[in-house]
């Protein structure tokens, strides 16, 4: 009797050595093989492209039956991208020839075992460039956000064009431009204006808002064109935001000229 056990549990030890695990397929072409969708045609390349296996030599292949490396993505449907996230490990714990992804600075370091050493490659800085000819009013005395502009640059996509509101999208800091005009129509005597670059930063090396004045002192009798223009540097963390206001205190209500080029913004990160 005991012998008899002993050959079935050889036998069936050698069968549990040789044997292939097979999931989603009856016809597993590798120690462990994961067929995604259940749509494998053996032998037909494209077929793999949702296949997982695990070779004798203990590589894995994602979309290939054939890993040449430890870990192989390289699939026929060239959807290969691989995804890493951040990490809040030292790099000493995490270990040397360890990777992260920095969502603040938008790139890839590596550990070398004592410290994260950031990637030569550089995500693309902000930039924007956009006119205005919308000919939006505003009334005197009241403090307004310049909205539909008209983009002609917009590197990162960062510039919501239809509510004027810029989104950093990496930390950094940044220089903003701003200069209006407005149509002709008169001004009223001793007036004034305030163009503004607003943040909502909640850096302390930045201010919150640059403020540019202009003022008409004395009397103003004769019908004009008012034009002005505003400058700042940010210090932005990602995701905060710029927008550019007018408030006019000349008198009337006024709108921006009709000719685009007169009134423009221009954001760039460094």
């Amino acid at each position: 009797m005991k012998k008899r056990l002993a050959i079935t549990l050889m036998i069936g030890g050698s069968l549990f050595i040789k044997a292939q695990v097979g999931i989603n397929t009856s016809a597993p072409e590798a120690i462990l093989h994961v067929d995604g969708q259940k749509n494998t045609v053996p032998s037909t390349s494209t077929s793999y492209y949702d296949d997982v296996v695990i070779t004798s030599s203990g590589n894995m292949g994602v979309g290939t039956k054939l890993p040449k490396t430890r870990l192989d993505l390289r699939s026929d449907e060239h959807l290969n991208a691989l995804g890493i996230g951040g990490t809040s490990q030292t790099a000493s714990a995490a270990k040397a020839g360890a990777m992260r992804y920095n969502s603040g600075t938008q790139d890839m370091s590596y550990s070398n075992g004592s410290s994260w050493v950031a990637l030569a490659h550089k995500a693309p800085n902000d930039f924007v460039d956009a006119e205005n000819s919308s000919t939006q009013n505003f009334t005197s005395g009241t403090q307004a956000t310049v909205i539909n502009w008209t983009k002609k640059t917009d590197v990162n996509g960062s510039f919501n064009s239809g509510t004027g509101v810029f989104v950093a999208s990496k930390t950094g800091v940044y220089i903003v431009s701003f200069t209006f005009s407005l149509a002709s129509g008169t001004i009223a005597d001793d007036s004034r204006y305030e163009t503004l670059i607003q943040t909502n930063s909640t850096s302390t090396a930045t201010n919150k808002v640059f403020k540019c004045v202009g003022s008409y002192p004395g009397t103003n009798s004769l019908s004009n064109r008012v034009a002005g223009s505003c400058s700042g540097i940010f210090n932005l963390n990602q995701g905060d935001n710029i927008t550019v206001s007018l408030n006019q205190a000349l008198g009337t209500a006024k709108t921006l000229d009709a000719a685009g080029s007169l009134t423009s913004l221009s954001i760039f990160g460094l």
